[in-house]
């Protein structure tokens, strides 16, 4: 029984079977320390240091029936001999009886109490107070950050723990990953909090000023309409990008393939994207009536070598005006394909580096300082998401069109369970089933394909979200399977005609 301070009234009650096992040793194992255990197993929210405990057993009659004496038969267990003696006398109690039920299981009552000598609850933060309800919040906030503190982290297992019971009070959900070397989170937080989730960060001495360029904050928060339908598809029913928090403790944060870490805290000279944007400006000419940019003649403007750190995956949809991409599948196979672009590059080269949120260029940097001995790498702070929330939030003309025109063009692929947001109205992709121009990425709807993929909006419904004929059959058997009937390939009804080829 679990009582309200001294009252006497019951708040819950609940049943707990104990092993007999012990009985011929004096049930040493049977501590204080176990019985604790076993409690909060049943009282989820008991805290440690909080709360008495005391025992009692039941008088049997001849019959085999049950009578509690009164308050006076409650017995403290504060120590492990106090418990192993309350379960003797349970022994002794039921062996007068062995032919009654209670025999086979003898009975003890367990009551948890308030300690008044408990050490009062630690004051709120300073973070929570005054916080409204994020329940109330009619707006979600994507956001993403990351952080490799010097020293690393410790004990990555510990510090996620750390990062549940901090932020749980937020309503946030998301997918964090945290390692020895950092974390790199990608989360949604009612938008109402996220103030406060900030200052939160800001005072958790692995992250604070280790979150390189603070928080990336997307520029337009979704509507809890918007967002219950903003991630990936899954079985043709709309899902959020994310329903819960996950924190995750993995090797790395980015698995990078390298034999060794690097010193991620040198790494090139962090670019603000103000900086960035002019910086392109100089070797770009922009039509400012179409919005078409192109990279000026290298003999009349020196330009400087635009890496985009990305997969093939997301430079597909969109990038950067006169940027290089590395073609890769995954982040691993970049040190591969730096070597063979940039062996020719003379060492004091201009590199200008970027990828989604800025994690990846913190290690490819590194790589190009340390490694490959570049001496002028400049890496995009805070990535294309920045970058589009600073060019977003920037003046605006009196006919009101933007004073800045973005210099990233289509699609920002994002990790979110969006996978895509719009920065520009550019087609880059090529649609992975008929060709035609697109900006739309996604995943493979078959889920044991689920390969990253550039499809076409009437592809995407004729190919039922699917990347090829037998990824579409395999979808329709499945939503067949109850029906009691398959296709086969040949079956299948053929993609709509109008689709470009």
């Amino acid at each position: 029984q679990k009582q309200n301070g001294g009252s006497g009234k019951r708040e819950r009650k609940g049943r707990l079977f104990f092993p007999l096992e012990g009985g011929d040793t004096g049930h040493s194992d049977k501590t204080l320390r176990w019985m604790r255990t076993e409690l909060h197993g049943l009282f989820a929210g008991l805290k440690k240091d909080t709360y008495t405990l005391e025992g009692a057993v039941p008088e049997i009659d001849e019959e085999g029936k049950q009578t509690f004496g009164g308050e006076e038969e409650w017995r403290a267990l504060k120590s492990d001999s106090d418990v192993a003696s309350i379960f003797i006398t349970a022994d002794e109690t039921t062996s007068a009886h062995p032919n009654s039920t209670v025999a086979s299981r003898p009975p003890l009552l367990i009551r948890v109490g308030v300690d008044p000598n408990a050490p009062p609850p630690p004051p709120t933060p300073f973070y929570l107070r005054g916080m409204p309800d994020p329940a109330s919040s009619s707006h979600m906030t994507m956001l993403s950050f990351y952080a490799f503190p010097p020293g690393g982290l410790g004990d990555a297992g510990e510090f996620a723990k750390k990062l549940k019971n901090c932020w749980t009070p937020f309503g946030a959900a998301g997918r964090v990953y945290v390692a020895e070397e950092g974390v790199n989170a990608q989360m949604a937080v009612p938008t109402n909090v996220v103030g406060h989730f900030r200052m939160c960060c800001r005072v958790i001495p692995e992250l604070g000023e280790h979150m390189e360029n603070g928080i990336n904050i997307d520029p337009v928060p979704l509507t809890m309409d918007e967002y219950s339908v903003a991630g990936v598809a899954k079985g043709g029913k709309a899902v959020p990008p994310f329903k819960a928090l996950h924190i995750r403790v993995r090797p790395q944060v980015v698995a990078d393939g390298l034999d060794k870490p690097l010193n991620w805290q040198s790494a090139g000279y962090d670019m603000p994207p103000e900086e960035w944007h002019e910086k392109l400006k100089n070797v770009v000419d922009v039509d400012i009536a179409s919005g078409n940019a192109t990279l000026r003649d290298p003999s009349t403007a020196p330009a400087p070598i635009i890496l985009d750190c990305r997969n093939s995956y997301e430079t597909g949809v969109g990038r950067f005006v006169g940027a290089v991409p590395l073609g890769t599948d995954s982040f691993r196979e970049s040190w591969d394909v730096l070597k063979e672009q940039l062996k020719d590059t003379p060492k004091d080269s201009p590199i200008m580096a970027y990828c989604t949120g800025g994690i990846r260029c913190v290690k490819v940097g590194a790589y190009l300082t340390q490694k490959m001995g570049f001496s002028n790498v400049s890496r995009l702070a805070g990535g294309i998401v920045a970058y589009d929330r600073t060019i977003s939030s920037g003046p605006v003309l009196a006919d009101g069109d933007k004073a800045q025109e973005s210099l990233f063009r289509g699609t920002n692929y994002v990790f979110d369970g969006r996978v895509g947001r719009a920065i520009t109205d550019d087609a880059m992709g090529e649609c992975v089933t008929c060709g035609e121009a697109t900006g739309l990425a996604t995943n493979c709807a078959n889920a044991a394909c689920h390969i990253r993929m550039i499809q076409c909006a009437k592809c995407r419904e004729s190919y039922k979200g699917t990347c090829s004929d037998a990824c579409r059959t395999r979808v329709m058997n499945k939503a067949r399977v109850l029906q009691g009937t398959t296709v086969s390939r040949r079956e299948a009804p053929a993609p709509a005609t109008d689709v470009g080829g």
